[in-house]
């Protein structure tokens, strides 16, 4: 029995043995095959955000997103040498009420604590305001100006006027609560109590010396267009503030509003105070302004991750520069104002891009219109470059016609076929006149690739998930007779121009 025992015993060892191994091969396969697997969410973010998607080509380098920007308030180093005292103790009292579209929250700051903030942010000003040589006669009133004077200040406001306009300020800009469709820039109704014309000067010439993350673009303006802009904007009345009457047709200072407002004089006596300099800055770190400025001696409790943008070049500088993404989108980043430039390259003809850089000219009579950003050559060259290159379909788009020109039969088949879908209800055709809800096509043969137009037509929302075009499901004949008619659309083409 003992014997009998002992061999009996590793034949029970290996038994259990055995059902260990089979349970633990259940257990892994299991896991392997019956359980999803969690995955840490940091690897799901960068695989997110560094895997390119199939139809996309694979650029240079990573874009910079202007909505994705470190800090959205500009830095507060040297706003009191910027805004006026007066215009900075209302503002922070209650932003919303000098400024229509203002972010900034009321902060529910005492007059006191307001004070104490200006005399601190004015203790870590480190320079002045460049000073900018004006004729005299720009510095008076319009009452005090001569005839001669007048005119001549009149003659410079238009210029501004114009500028203005080609500029298209009000894309971004609302001014008293009209305008400003992209949302990214302050109503400038009051700006004339808030800014002398040194500063505007210095800012309208280059904006991200004064703000490295503005979203502002950097117009390629000539002293001139500076000038005539700021003449412009401090004597527009848009740009004055409407003044408040009482029952007895008084006007209504802002100090007589029941707010409080830090005078010139007064700030000139407190500016040097130890004691509310330090109180200052108690405030703003407990008010956690930091969050949204930089501000010179106020320690940052969050990591700050900042762009290096020295030694930038080519189209990545222009991008920063003139703040392209501001409007347009590019592989998912940027806004959406303006056509996506993800596939441009596939999309526009070139020379027609590089034309339409350097002086944008009205496609969508009541749409989106680009500004005038004074553009050079080299400039256009440089975007369209990189457009061609890099901002493609990875597979190119079919050509029906393969490069060649549309026989006339094809033309007139597709003229017939516009004017029978309707496509002049929104479309105008060159001088025929026409809709203008969509572009004018009298240039569309320049303007667009043929591939591009054959791929639009099919299905549009395909291109564009936000087309407002019908999809009419042509067929292939009817398709090729459209494509035909709209690429015989080129400029100094009778009936075309």
């Amino acid at each position: 029995m003992k014997v009998k025992s002992m061999v009996c015993l590793p034949r029970l060892k290996l038994t259990i043995l055995i059902a260990g191994m089979f349970f633990s091969l259940i257990g892994f396969l299991n896991a392997s095959f019956g359980q999803e697997r969690k995955i840490d969410s940091l690897f799901l973010e960068l695989d997110k955000k560094y895997r390119i998607p199939e139809e996309w080509s694979m650029l240079p380098y990573e874009l910079e997103d202007p909505y994705k920007r470190v800090k959205n308030g500009p830095p507060l180093t040297n706003v009191v040498k910027k805004a006026n005292v007066e215009w900075i103790s209302r503002w922070i009292a209650n932003p919303a009420k000098v400024v229509q579209n203002a972010k900034m929250p009321n902060l529910g700051l005492t007059f006191d604590e307001i004070k104490a903030v200006i005399v601190y942010l004015n203790s870590i000003s480190d320079k002045d305001v460049p000073q900018v040589s004006w004729d005299p006669f720009l510095l008076k009133k319009e009452d005090d100006l001569t005839d001669d004077e007048y005119d001549e200040m009149d003659a410079i406001y238009a210029n501004g006027k114009g500028v203005w306009g080609r500029a298209r300020c009000t894309i971004c800009h609302p001014v008293k609560g009209v305008g400003g469709n992209v949302g990214v820039g302050p109503d400038l109704g009051e700006i004339t109590q808030k800014v002398n014309r040194d500063w505007l000067y210095n800012w309208i010439k280059n904006p991200k010396e004064h703000f490295p993350d503005t979203m502002m673009s950097q117009f390629r303006f000539s002293d001139g267009d500076i000038r005539g802009l700021v003449e412009f904007i401090m004597r527009d009345t848009q740009f004055i503030p409407e003044e408040v009457y009482d029952d007895e047709g008084e006007v209504i200072k802002p100090e007589n509003t029941g707010m409080q407002v830090l005078t010139k004089q007064e700030f000139n006596g407190i500016m040097k105070d130890a004691a509310l300099i330090e109180k200052g800055k108690d405030v703003i770190e407990k008010a956690r302004c930091f969050v949204c400025h930089d501000i010179k001696g106020v320690a940052e409790i969050m990591p700050v991750v900042e762009y290096k943008r020295d030694g930038l070049e080519g189209f990545e500088k222009l991008l920063f520069e003139i703040r392209c993404l501001t409007c347009h989108t590019i592989q998912e980043k940027g806004g959406t104002y303006a056509p996506n430039l993800t596939f441009v390259g596939s999309k526009i003809n070139m020379p027609w891009e590089h034309d339409f850089l350097q002086s944008p000219d009205i496609i969508r009579p009541l749409s989106q219109q680009m500004p005038k950003f004074n553009l050079t050559t080299e400039d256009a060259t440089v975007a369209t470059e990189f457009m061609d290159k890099h901002l493609l379909h990875k597979e190119p788009l079919q050509d029906i016609f393969n490069g060649e020109v549309p026989s006339d039969d094809i033309v007139a088949a597709g003229e017939k076929l516009f004017y029978e879908k309707g496509c002049h209800a929104c479309h105008a055709e060159g001088t025929k006149g026409g809709g203008v809800v969509g572009p004018n096509l009298g240039t569309v043969g320049d303007r667009l690739q043929t591939s591009y137009m054959q791929r639009h037509l099919k299905n549009p929302q395909e291109m564009n998930s936000q087309a407002v075009e019908p999809r009419f499901n042509l067929s292939d004949d009817e398709l090729k007779a459209l494509v035909g008619f709209l690429a015989d659309h080129v400029k100094k083409k009778e009936g075309n121009e």
